[in-house]
């Protein structure tokens, strides 16, 4: 009986093996028998295209996908390299879902790629391609394929992206002209292509490390490069950090020259880790600049926009009364006009009576800064330097009281004079009637010019307004601009809300010159007795305290401290005093500052007279200023909020990298500048980060996109106060309790 029911079991074993044999061998048959590619479904939305037996892709298609249109199409690299899984795993799949759902991104085809490590990364990617290309509707070009990936998926994709294949850069794209990396690994063993391909930076070095050199090869790629400021690797020689600073550099035509790329060429991010989240938040960011450069969305700053204003009605009689010249203009720059009319004097207010300027570009002036599209005689230069001229025709009503006017004239970056039916009326840096601007920079002071009885007549007139850009951005770029009955200057209008206020006092340190100052003070200052820390927030070049008041500083910070964001805090805006508003806050200037200054505030207003309550802040020139005096004074100062500092020309940036960890430790940190600073100041802010970082000193640290202007630190202006002032609420105020030193937390 066992031998039979052994005999039985043998039998049944050597057909369930033949039965395996025989299903083995069917496989392989339908394996070489079937076309090069199949497709079967992975998941909802995904499909599986297998190439032969090496190379696997997971394609997802766009939701309403149609053969008839074609597409661009974005390569996934492998995070670890190799394996395509993780993406997967990490629901990018679902993020791209959901940002195509939600019109943040175009349709596109997205593939990712799985890689054999052993095998020529360059080889198998043009495989990928072909497959692709052959099996689905997408456009069979590099200019509308994109290249992504994060960890060393990053690095291959800019290895892949550039055609380094050789060792050199494609100089016309050969696979993609879109390449994005996302916290990237370019630097550390878990790199599997690091010994192979070689380090990205090195590909890069020379081709974009020289001031001057040849690099309109890099007009022709798009590059995204976004990382975690608290990830090492960011930091790393030859990381994403360094990459960044490389690319920079290379835009520059000499030191302190503008760069060349526009975010639609080179864009980076280093963020903080409380900003960045996951790399796959950023998606967006680095898909939505593929489509900028597949021509299906417009670029930053291309997109239309429109600033709303009213047109007041004219009052014809009364103290109110008024006539309102917002609205459209004639504009024509110096230059251009001289280029239309030789013979003609661009900066003469008598060749405007022959002129045709009815023919003149046609502006809205008084709504902001100009802008690349300002008006086409500015030939896409928004940081135009040089003089212009806007002109306009208005109508002034019979009834019309013309007795004790002005004419309103708003703000004007840098200089104007004014004239009304030919007579001058008023100027602002500009002394001789056609003259030259004097170098004053009174960008930050309201125009507002009398009107000589007897010269606006009823019908027709004619106001004309030359101005004047020294450098940097420019433009009439605030209103209101209006005729107006003369108005009693009385009061200064910021003293009606005495929690913001101007005043002023002499300074010792600077002969007894006169020093103005403008005073914060937090909702509830004037009904206790609490006191308070105190924020010193200096300008930049060419400005005064007052820049911040242009900016909404002071309602910034209400919103701030009415949300719990802020604690209560007093806020200093004092102006230096500079003839030229040019002090880089050193020298005399520094101890106006540190030793009149602050003495002044002290003895006036209820601070805790405590470095760890007093700190300093500051933009461009203000934010080099802020760091000087810090780490020369670090008995005042408690921490530092940089604002695209020019630490260069202060020679903070010298002292900073020379200093310790110890050193470093009493100050709290908060650096931030725009991925587009004008003057290159990420740059030198790099370099920071990279210092802090090496000696693991407690910081936040951010680069984004944004320019050298108030409109991309005043968004990350509360978050800044916050850090410096975190933990620091009022305190009693008896004298025991002012006097009281409280230990920073670190």
């Amino acid at each position: 009986m066992k031998g039979s029911l052994m005999r039985a079991y043998h039998k049944r074993e050597f057909h369930a093996r033949c039965c395996v044999t025989l299903l083995f061998l069917l496989s392989l048959a339908i394996l070489f028998l079937i076309p090069a590619y199949q497709t079967c479904a992975a998941q909802p939305g995904m499909e599986e295209l297998k190439y032969r037996k090496d190379l696997v892709l997971q394609v997802l298609l766009p939701a309403g996908y149609d053969p008839a249109r074609e597409y661009p199409s974005v390569y996934f690299i492998p995070q670890d390299g190799c394996k395509a899984q993780g993406y997967m795993e990490e629901g990018v799949p679902e993020r791209l879902r959901s940002l195509e759902a939600a019109g943040q991104i175009p349709e596109m085809v997205y593939v990712f790629v799985e890689l054999d490590k052993d095998q020529d990364p360059a080889g198998q990617i043009a495989s990928a391609i072909a497959a692709v290309e052959e099996k689905y509707s997408v456009v069979r070009e590099a200019s509308r394929r994109g290249v992504i990936g994060t960890g060393a998926g990053g690095s291959l994709a800019f290895w892949l992206g550039y055609g380094m294949a050789d060792g050199k850069i494609a100089a016309e794209p050969a696979w993609f002209s879109a390449i994005a990396s996302h916290d990237g690994d370019f630097t550390s063993d878990r790199n599997p292509y690091l010994d192979s391909c070689g380090r990205v930076y090195d590909h890069l070095k020379d081709p974009l490390a020289s001031f001057g050199a040849d690099t309109g090869w890099l007009s022709e790629y798009y590059t995204y490069l976004d990382c975690n400021a608290q990830n090492s690797l960011t930091w790393a020689e030859g990381g994403s950090a360094d990459l960044a600073a490389l690319y920079r550099t290379g835009g520059m035509v000499s030191e302190d020259s503008l760069p060349a790329w526009d975010y639609n060429v080179f864009t980076y991010a280093i963020l903080p880790e409380a900003h960045y989240g996951t790399w796959i938040d950023r998606l967006e960011e680095s898909l939505g600049g593929f489509a900028v450069h597949f021509g299906l969305a417009p670029g930053l700053g291309e997109a239309e926009t429109e600033t709303e204003y009213q047109v007041q009605e004219t009052v014809v009689s009364g103290e109110d009364r008024m006539i309102d010249l917002m609205g459209p203009w004639h504009f024509i720059t110096a230059d251009a006009w001289a280029a239309e009319d030789p013979g003609v004097s661009a900066n003469d207010i008598d060749e405007i009576a022959g002129a045709e300027w009815n023919s003149w570009d046609i502006v809205t002036p008084g709504l902001g800064w100009w802008t690349a599209d300002f008006a086409p005689c500015m030939d896409n230069n928004a940081n135009y330097v040089g003089y212009a001229w806007y002109v306009r025709e208005f109508e002034v009503p019979e009834e019309f009281d013309l007795s004790g006017l002005q004419l309103e004239a708003g703000m004007v970056d840098e200089a104007d004079e004014v004239y009304l039916n030919g007579v001058r009326i008023g100027q602002t840096g500009i002394q001789e009637e056609g003259g030259s601007y004097d170098g004053t920079n009174p960008w930050d002071e309201e125009r507002v010019y009398p009107i000589p009885d007897g010269l606006l007549q009823t019908g027709t007139n004619l106001v004309c307004v030359r101005m004047c850009n020294g450098s940097g951005g420019g433009g009439w770029y605030a209103g209101p601009i209006r005729i107006r009955a003369l108005q009693d200057a009385g009061a200064d209008p910021a003293k009606t809300l005495q929690r913001f206020y101007t005043t002023s006092f002499a300074a010792d340190s600077l002969k007894g010159l006169e020093i103005e100052y403008r005073v914060y003070l937090p909702e509830g200052y004037y009904e206790s007795e609490l006191r308070y820390p105190v924020v010193y927030m200096l300008h930049g070049y060419g400005s005064t305290g007052k820049s911040f008041e242009i900016s909404g500083v002071p309602e910034v910070l209400d919103e701030g401290i009415a949300s719990g964001q802020i604690p209560p805090c007093i806020v200093i805006f004092p102006s230096d005093g500079h003839p030229q508003k040019a002090s880089w806050w050193s020298g005399a200037y520094a101890d106006m500052l540190n030793r009149d200054l602050v003495s002044q505030v002290d003895s006036t207003l209820r601070t805790v007279d405590s470095r760890e309550y007093r700190f300093l802040a500051g933009e461009s020139m203000g934010g080099g200023g802020a760091y000087l005096n810090a780490l020369e004074h670090p008995e005042l100062y408690g921490g530092v909020l940089d604002i695209y500092g020019a630490l260069r020309f202060t020679g903070a940036l010298k002292t900073f990298l020379s200093m310790d960890a110890d050193g470093l430790r009493k100050f709290r940190h908060y650096i931030i500048c725009g991925n587009h600073d004008m003057y290159c100041f990420d740059l030198d802010h790099i370099e920071m980060g990279k210092h802090l970082n090496e000696l693991q000193v407690p910081h936040v640290f951010e680069i984004d996109n944004g320019e050298h202007s108030s409109s991309f630190y005043l968004p990350r202006l509360k978050e800044g106060f916050a850090y410096l002032l975190a933990g620091l609420e009022p305190v009693d105020g008896t004298d025991d309790a002012a006097s009281a030193r409280t230990e920073t937390e670190e």
